[in-house]
């Protein structure tokens, strides 16, 4: 189903990073924290909810319970900043239309994305949603696209080149993504766009991200990486 609104401007934004982020208040913003999963280091399934544990139980791959369990840890890691209390004591609840939410830490809003080796968490004061994905070439981005995208993203994905098409059809699904998560809305829901504001972001090569915020323009964005270990 086609949202009745048009998509928003799309404006791209490389993320730099600097050399600290003050985590007692997010102000006129966006904290975007990076997460290598695949470097070694990252704690495993044991200190995590029994929740969590069983969902990771429950990948069949190793690599991607891995990496999931890795983008856990990163989440908690970054939220225990924000909260002052230790990575496996972040308590975490489901709020409304099925979004995570802190049980404590009123006002802070967070949403995690991860795909390939990498995750991304986005840390706002108020509603926010991030999306990343590798970059894929695959045979059937037109016919996806067409199934899932915004009429105009799904003819920007059509019309592209060969080569640039699966870079087009990314973007245009992270950006698609990050709405959808910042409203708590699902894929074929109609939402209304006009609430929400997206942004490209650069976080990796291989890679397409975007975040989208609640209100007319997302701020100053800041970027953080976090390491295993």
């Amino acid at each position: 189903m086609e949202p009745t609104n048009p998509a928003p401007p799309v404006i791209r934004r490389r993320v730099k990073g600097r050399d600290a982020i003050n985590c007692t208040r997010v102000i006129d913003g966006v904290h975007i924290w990076r997460a290598a999963l695949d470097d070694p280091g990252w704690p495993g399934p044991d200190g995590l909810p029994a929740d969590e544990r069983e969902r990771a139980a429950g990948l069949l791959r190793e690599e991607a319970a891995r990496r999931w369990v890795a983008a856990r840890w990163a989440l908690r890691r970054t939220l225990s900043q924000y909260l002052g209390v230790e990575p496996a004591a972040v308590a975490l609840e489901v709020g409304e239309n099925g979004k995570p939410r802190a049980v404590v830490g009123e006002g802070l809003e967070f949403n995690l994305s991860h795909s390939g080796g990498l995750a991304l968490v986005a840390v706002a004061e108020r509603e926010v949603g991030v999306d990343v994905e590798l970059i894929a070439p695959r045979q059937d981005l037109p016919a996806l696209a067409e199934r899932a995208l915004p009429a105009a993203d799904a003819s920007a994905v059509r019309a592209a080149s060969a080569d640039d098409r699966a870079a087009v059809f990314y973007g245009a699904w992270t950006r698609y993504e990050a709405r959808l998560k910042c409203l708590g809305s699902g894929l074929g829901s109609v939402p209304s766009w006009d609430r929400v504001t997206v942004e490209d972001i650069e976080v990796a090569p291989g890679y397409a991200a975007a975040v989208a915020v609640a209100g007319p323009e997302v701020g100053p964005l800041l970027c953080r990486s976090l390491f295993a270990g």
